[in-house]
């Protein structure tokens, strides 16, 4: 059915694990799986964070060590929780092969480029410091280069979410800011999820952003955040983005908003973490590893050899490491809550969706209310006219007309029959 003048629903494909079966698990022995199976699968692929390796086979990535700078966050993660000291074997063989990467003449010709890749050789030269690996001459040149204003990544001009990044590697890394550059505090009042955004209309590249923000200015879960007010409204939105994307089998956004939802609320958890965790450990390969949104079973099938396992690496890799991130910042909170059952989310399907609608316009079951705004979000981003207005017959039948969301979406529905 489409709506006003042609307008047609698209609701994107679903992967197989976005439509899970059976119970959730519980909730610490599903993140624990997935920290231990995600750690071997690193573990049996480090080889293939080198940029010599990856680019064997893969695209030439615009900061070849990206991959291995993903990494060694997760070890700073893995050290401060204790789960993983740096000095165990994966930590240690993890460091090594970055070292390695930052003595390559490339690295030092792309350091001076101060292009828009600088904050990242900094963050580089930082985290190998932080991690017992220090690279004096590196970061003296950095230090002389970022004092010097070169590439003009302190100044305002710059975009809000790079300069709130760099401000970050910097403190992290213990570089001194120069005077242009405000603090990480400062930079997030002006961030997307300090101006609150409407989730009704929020991007999958927003949400990313969001998420990257979130992570910067908790430390990853090491430090708190803002006041109680402005703490609670961000946890809702993060509640409503993680059912949007756990509904659409997004692993990647998925693992990235479990480790705000723990960043903002330690051992606060819910059912709808608890299903998060349950989708990423039902997900997860058996060598471990957790597919990204782009990883294809049935093109591996038709791969061998390296090919197979490049293949592999560059589909699974950063969902494996948001999760493992995920984990280990869960890990150091310590255990999550055990929250009650309740009804299950419908996944992205528009049929699920308004099978759902339905049944609570019928019973009025309180229980299902908090799946009312995500279930929202897909409709209008599916640009779903017929399934959206099924949703907000529900949203009245539950007495729930005045909620932000459904207000939003309802002026959304208003404006396009117009």
């Amino acid at each position: 059915m489409s709506g006003p003048d042609g307008l047609a629903p698209s609701w994107a494909p679903l992967p197989a694990h976005a439509r899970p079966g059976g119970a959730p698990l519980d909730e610490d022995e599903a993140a624990d799986a997935v920290l231990a199976g995600a750690l071997g699968w690193l573990d049996a692929h480090l080889e293939w964070f080198t940029p010599h390796r990856w680019e064997e086979y893969l695209p030439r990535r615009p900061f070849r060590p990206g991959p291995l700078l993903e990494l060694l966050g997760l070890v700073r993660l893995l050290d401060r929780s204790g789960r993983l000291p740096k000095g165990a074997s994966l930590p240690t063989r993890a460091l090594d092969l970055a070292e390695r990467a930052a003595a390559d003449p490339d690295f030092t010709y792309g350091l001076r480029r101060v292009d828009d890749l600088f904050p990242y050789h900094l963050n580089l030269i930082a985290l190998l410091e932080l991690l017992g690996r220090p690279q004096p001459a590196l970061r003296s040149l950095g230090e002389g280069l970022l004092a010097a204003g070169a590439g003009g990544h302190v100044r305002p001009h710059k975009p809000l979410l790079g300069r709130l990044e760099l401000r970050y590697f910097l403190d992290r890394g213990g570089f001194p800011a120069p005077a242009p550059l405000p603090g990480v505090d400062t930079l997030y009042r002006e961030s997307l999820p300090a101006l609150r955004p409407d989730v009704v209309h929020l991007t999958g590249s927003e949400t990313y952003a969001l998420t990257h923000v979130l992570f910067y200015v908790t430390d990853f879960g090491g430090r708190p955040l803002g006041n109680r007010e402005e703490t609670a409204h961000l946890r809702e939105t993060v509640r409503i983005l993680l059912a949007v994307h756990l509904a659409r089998g997004s692993l990647d956004l998925v693992a990235e908003l479990l480790l705000c939802a723990t960043a903002l609320a330690p051992f606060a958890g819910g059912p709808l973490v608890r299903d998060g965790w349950t989708a990423l450990a039902r997900a997860r390969r058996v060598d471990g590893a957790v597919p990204s949104p782009v990883h294809r079973p049935d093109v591996l099938a038709q791969l061998t050899g390296d090919k197979a396992a490049a293949y592999l690496f560059g589909t699974c890799y950063h969902t494996t490491l948001a999760t493992a991130l995920a984990a280990a910042v869960r890990a150091e909170q310590g255990e999550g809550s055990r929250p009650a059952a309740g009804p299950p989310l419908p996944c992205a399907a528009p049929d699920d969706v308004r099978r759902w609608a339905r049944h609570v316009t019928a019973t009025r079951d309180e229980a299902c209310a908090p799946h009312l705004a995500p279930l929202l979000v897909l409709c209008v981003q599916a640009r779903d006219l017929p399934a959206l207005a099924e949703v907000l017959r529900a949203a009245e039948a539950l007495g729930r007309g005045d909620d932000p969301v459904v207000r939003s979406a309802a002026a959304y529905v208003s404006a396009q029959m117009h």
